[in-house]
């Protein structure tokens, strides 16, 4: 008789909720305008999205995650969600409004990835429509804050689990590419999974932007709104479309 085996979830572990910060505050100001509609790319579990249709705003939230999305389900149902790959998408619809959450941009590691992501931005907005999001600043090298094994990060899951996660990262590349390998621990249970995130400077974003018929309007060095810096935390960018 052969015995079956279940093998370990590892994106059980993995897909991580998002506290709410000050990224979603931002957003929520930007895109916070009664009778609009709006489109968020990477709406995680949906914290975001329920806060926006709250205010009046007609809200799509897209994530490629299912755990999160079906979170996103659970929390509310004034919100349509969407479980799709931001590159490809194409709900046939614009909006008055498009964000990118928290720092999701990271997550696209090539020209050709960030070039259709931003085509998923200008095909789902109207024409004048506005769009945010941000980035870390890779001049600040964020990467040597990341939490390491003797002072690991405690968050939850997407299904409310407590999860301790710690990185072993190697990089910069030439291109802006830091390879990492994550660990994380829940109650003993580990697993690790390697991942690539990159960090780009704001001239590489003008050019992107020019490719793609987008036009900054605003650029902010963090989430409270300061002016962008050489040393600021973060590359932070409002704009319209063409």
């Amino acid at each position: 008789m052969s015995q079956s085996s279940t093998a370990p979830d590892h994106h059980r572990l993995s897909s991580l909720d998002k506290t709410w910060d000050d990224d979603d505050q931002f957003l929520l100001g930007f895109a916070s305008r009664t009778g609009s509609s709006a489109l968020q790319i990477a709406c995680g579990t949906g914290a975001l999205a329920h806060e926006l249709s709250k205010n009046g705003v007609e809200v799509v939230g897209v994530d490629r995650n299912p755990r999160k999305i079906a979170q996103a389900i659970k929390r509310t149902r004034a919100v349509t969600w969407v479980g799709a790959d931001a590159r490809t998408i194409r709900l046939n619809r614009r909006f008055d409004t498009v964000v990118i959450s928290g720092n999701a941009f990271h997550a696209f590691t090539t020209d050709t990835d960030q070039v259709l992501l931003l085509e998923t931005v200008t095909e789902h907005l109207k024409s004048g429509g506005r769009f945010a999001f941000g980035m870390q600043n890779p001049s600040a090298r964020p990467w040597e804050s990341w939490p390491q094994h003797e002072r690991p990060m405690r968050v939850r899951s997407a299904d409310g689990e407590d999860v301790a996660f710690w990185q072993d990262f190697d990089g910069p590349d030439t291109n802006g590419l830091v390879s990492m390998k994550t660990h994380y621990d829940s109650h003993g249970e580990r697993c690790s999974l390697n991942k690539q995130r990159r960090f780009v400077p704001k001239d590489h974003l003008v050019n992107l932007f020019k490719a793609v018929d987008l036009e900054p309007a605003a650029w902010y060095g963090d989430w409270s709104g300061a002016e962008a810096a050489e040393g600021s935390p973060y590359i932070i960018v409002t704009g319209r479309k063409y």
